[in-house]
């Protein structure tokens, strides 16, 4: 059973006593971590978005809904929906929207919108935003090495993603009235497999498209690309932005990948954005938001299956507090572990971490004191103002030891922190953090000034590690405003703690959050 259901079942009717309860450490090798429940620090902002719609174009993967649900998942985007290229414009996929360029954009026959339909639609009706992809899939799935074939001419591009936008916003080609905002133009140019014109080619499709779609409705939001490298060895970072500026284009969002080879430390991410950051400002764009909109692990690297989960959860601590604006993790379903989800639908234990930490979005965040950036990290969340439950999440995760020393083995670097992928690209590679442990083998947590105590509390612990997966591990009741916890959590390793009252809040602010995510 998903935790969202449990928790919802345990405002009904709360058991008390002990369950399983995990043995405690000595109190000396545990992180003290303190929660004060009565001082607010804005709220926790979600960051649940993935790539992977809940449907396919095709019927390749059942239906993946409720679990996206369950994780507090609420912007998709339509990137690898299915190995088919479905939402694709142009490319080598079958399912692409426009097959044929010498046919009539302006003809609602040119268009083959079924597979992508359904694939859209599955997001709305789960009660997630959209943010449609305009460009390529890997198709290597489906034995396609590359799909990055030069794209067509820029007015003709255009008017082919204007008429897409209308389908899905203006009821174009018996289409709907979705109010997709977020339109995001290619997927890593500056990689071989996605892209192989020139930059100037690509400047000047982006320049037609953004118009084109900006044309529409002023609310509709470009922006782009999803860059991977990290540098402007390609043209395709600083000077896309330069050209940008000088020719006073549409740019609403700016898109980042990153995956986390040879670091693989979660500060990664709020490292990158902070860098993109200065970027922008740099060139003026200091209001535009960055979407971190492919994230996960190492793309080479295996970890065990709880590494891989406790790395999701500090991770998305972390980005809390980075100038990151949207986050997707790709990708929702992926078997061995790397998705959050296998392909037949059953969660990974990152899947679960990811569910723990979506428990907090939307919640008042409570001040803490006692985690680290180096991999403990800490979040508490309060869910309605003054007197609802307290949760709190510890993720304990450690740098493997290979990433933590110098130099960077086994590969060659250039020029410092330069890498190259043969066929790829080039990429550049953060500088290591030196990172250290201490204190991190359990924690022994306070939260104090819990409203209302006194008339009762039950704290339950779920946890992720290699022998739960976000499973109850202990249930207590108090009657104080100060709930003292310590426990053993060695790396890797995420635990969620619940401090309800017994005789609570109805938990309306939850049901209306539940109501407008499946209304809007």
């Amino acid at each position: 059973m998903h935790l969202r259901k449990l928790l919802a079942l345990a405002g009904a009717g709360l058991a008390t006593g002990v369950v399983g309860v995990a043995p405690a450490g000595a109190v000396g090798s545990h992180r003290s971590i303190i929660v004060d429940a009565s001082s607010r620090a804005g709220d926790i902002r979600s960051l649940q978005g993935v790539s992977g719609t809940p449907l396919p174009g095709d019927a390749s993967h059942p239906d993946y809904t409720a679990g996206q649900n369950a994780l507090g998942v609420d912007i998709v985007r339509t990137h690898d929906v299915d190995c088919k290229g479905t939402g694709d414009l142009d490319g080598a996929g079958v399912n692409r929207v426009f097959p044929d360029w010498t046919k009539d954009p302006n003809d609602p026959a040119s268009y083959n919108f079924a597979p992508t339909d359904r694939a859209v639609l599955s997001i709305v009706h789960s009660g997630a935003q959209v943010e449609y992809s305009l460009g390529r899939s890997d198709l290597r799935c489906a034995g396609i090495d590359a799909n990055n074939a030069p794209a067509p001419a820029p007015d003709l591009y255009a008017a082919v993603a204007k008429h897409v936008a209308m389908h899905f916003n203006d009821g174009w080609a018996n289409g709907y009235h979705l109010h997709i905002r977020y339109w995001e133009f290619w997927n890593e140019p500056d990689l071989i497999p996605f892209w192989t014109g020139t930059p100037q080619e690509l400047y000047a499709l982006y320049a037609a498209t953004s118009r084109a779609l900006k044309s529409l409705h002023p609310w509709m939001q470009i922006g782009g690309p999803a860059l991977a490298t990290d540098n402007d060895l390609t043209g395709y970072r600083d000077s896309l932005l330069a050209y940008i500026r000088a020719h006073h284009l549409p740019l609403d969002f700016w898109n980042i990948h990153h995956y986390t080879d040879f670091l693989n430390d979660p500060m990664d991410f709020p490292r990158i954005a902070q860098e993109n950051r200065q970027l922008l400002d740099q060139y003026g764009f200091h209001r535009v938001p960055i979407q971190l909109t492919e994230w996960n692990y190492a793309l080479v690297d295996q970890p065990s299956a709880a590494q891989r989960a406790a790395f999701a959860a500090s991770s998305l601590v972390y980005m809390q507090d980075a100038p990151i604006d949207r986050a997707f993790f790709y990708r929702y379903n992926a078997d061995g572990g790397f998705g959050l989800a296998a392909q037949d639908g059953t969660l990974s234990k990152t899947g679960e971490a990811y569910e723990a930490v979506g428990t907090l979005s939307h919640t008042e965040r409570l001040k803490t004191a006692g985690g680290d950036q180096n991999g403990l990290a800490v979040e508490a969340g309060r869910t309605e103002r003054g007197n609802g439950e307290v949760r709190v999440l510890v993720s304990n995760y450690e740098i493997p030891p290979q990433d933590r020393d110098m130099p960077f083995p086994p590969i060659p670097l250039i020029n410092g922190n330069l890498f190259t992928v043969p066929g790829t690209a080039t990429f550049t590679l953060l500088t290591r953090r030196g990172v250290t442990y201490a204190d991190n083998s359990g924690y022994d947590l306070t939260v104090k000034n819990i409203h209302g105590g006194q008339s009762g509390l039950v704290i339950k612990r779920y946890r992720v590690d290699d022998a739960h997966d976000l499973s109850l591990v202990d249930s207590t009741t108090t009657r104080s405003s100060t709930v003292h916890l310590s426990a053993d959590l060695p790396a890797p390793a995420v635990e969620l703690v619940v401090i309800k009252r017994t005789h609570g809040p109805t938990g309306r602010a939850d049901r209306a959050r539940r109501h407008h995510r499946r209304h809007h």
